[in-house]
């Protein structure tokens, strides 16, 4: 049986996707990824040693985020989407993200075919704040009209923690929760934090001050001021781009003490992670972040990292039950979160605790390798 995901980006590869289509084509199914590489910068086909086909469409050139450009090279997008469809004749049809769903449902209803809904966050708070304007609340709201109306006529719907499930059980008979979770594989080692003479904090992930970037160099400006050998580690891509001006601003001063890894290949990340003392996800209070789980929060525990977090209700809830760090008003001012830090390189046995907490959990509860059976025994149940 022949599954044809859908992705919007151009797979490095997405780690949730990649770890789906592995874990499908490994339960027998054949698994072809049909993405968008908007700037033509990878190949524009490959097979991965696990058997998973990628196709690139470039064809569409466009830039990322959200914008009217964008938003009118879509429909190219989704026309070439269907080009290929066509030419594959797949079993199901897997949209990753809203931006995707309409060309999966419009080839899958055409020719009768199962579509799975895959839904990492609610799309349309990911996409409000940068929707301003008369026209933006206008499309804001078309935008979320429509994901429900895509959301009711998917087969099925997979999300990543209770919060959605509940949001789309609303809309939609079958909801599935396939917690965004790494594989054990990556919690095999204990991570020797708060050991080296310098403490490096690391954050992981998409940069921007809405995600606490510049919080983070304040941290770092206030612990140097304390005389707290301190490196600031960031490994991601600025999103959008115009954000990398203003973090490095705001780092003069402190900019020789940040190292900057960019883009990191997913192969990569475990060495990144455990090069690092602390993991850091102090996100801002906005909307989309605060009803969801970061997936950096379980790849940090995973690596042993203790961790310095929101205090969101989602995340609060997993720090209570695993013991692997502490949560903060993001709002707090650095001295105040450079305190938990003074206190943990005084007795270092602290963090080595939250961190090899966060390690077992992952281990015994938080791992992809829980979770993959659900996503499996669904399609079977569709396959029989």
């Amino acid at each position: 049986m022949h599954i044809v995901m859908l992705l919007s980006n151009a797979f490095r590869p997405d780690p949730r996707v990649f770890k789906e289509a592995q874990s499908l084509q490994e339960a027998g199914f054949n698994v072809t990824i049909i993405c968008w590489d908007r700037l033509s910068e990878l190949k524009p086909e490959e097979t991965l040693a696990s058997g998973v086909k990628i196709i690139r469409v470039q064809s569409v050139r466009s830039a990322y985020g959200i914008g009217a450009r964008q938003i009118l090279a879509l429909p190219r997008f989704w026309r070439s989407v269907q080009l290929i469809l066509n030419s594959l004749q797949p079993d199901f049809i897997h949209c990753h993200d809203f931006d995707t769903l309409p060309a999966g449902l419009f080839w899958g209803k055409s020719h009768h075919k199962p579509v799975i809904y895959d839904v990492h966050e609610y799309y349309a708070d990911l996409v409000r704040p940068r929707l301003t304007g008369l026209i933006g609340k206008a499309l804001y709201l078309m935008i979320k009209a429509a994901e429900k109306s895509g959301a009711r006529w998917a087969n099925a719907i997979v999300t990543v923690d209770e919060i959605l499930a509940e949001l789309y059980s609303q809309l939609n008979q079958q909801v599935l929760i396939l917690g965004h979770y790494p594989q054990a594989q990556l919690a095999d080692t204990r991570n020797p934090v708060f050991t080296r003479p310098e403490i490096r904090l690391l954050y992981a992930g998409r940069i921007s001050n809405d995600r606490g970037a510049l919080s983070y160099l304040d941290l770092l400006r206030q612990l140097r001021e304390l005389d707290i050998p301190a490196r600031l580690l960031v490994a991601g891509t600025f999103t959008p781009a115009s954000e990398e001006t203003c973090f490095w601003q705001h780092a003069q001063g402190v900019e020789s003490l940040v190292e900057f890894r960019g883009w990191v290949p997913y192969q990569q990340m475990p060495e990144v992670y455990r090069s690092a003392d602390i993991g850091l996800a102090i996100l801002q209070p906005e909307p989309r972040y605060v009803a969801a789980l970061p997936v950096k929060l379980f790849e940090y525990m995973a690596a042993g990292l203790p961790v310095i977090v929101s205090n969101f209700p989602a995340i609060s809830s997993i720090i209570t039950q695993t013991h692997c760090g502490v949560t903060v008003d993001p709002l707090s001012p650095a001295q105040e979160i450079a305190q938990i830090i003074v206190t943990w390189r005084k007795d270092p046995s602290i963090p080595q605790s939250l961190g090899e907490n966060g390690r077992q959990a992952i281990l015994s509860n938080y791992n992809w390798e829980n979770q993959i059976g659900k996503l499996i025994e669904l399609y079977s149940q569709r396959r029989d």
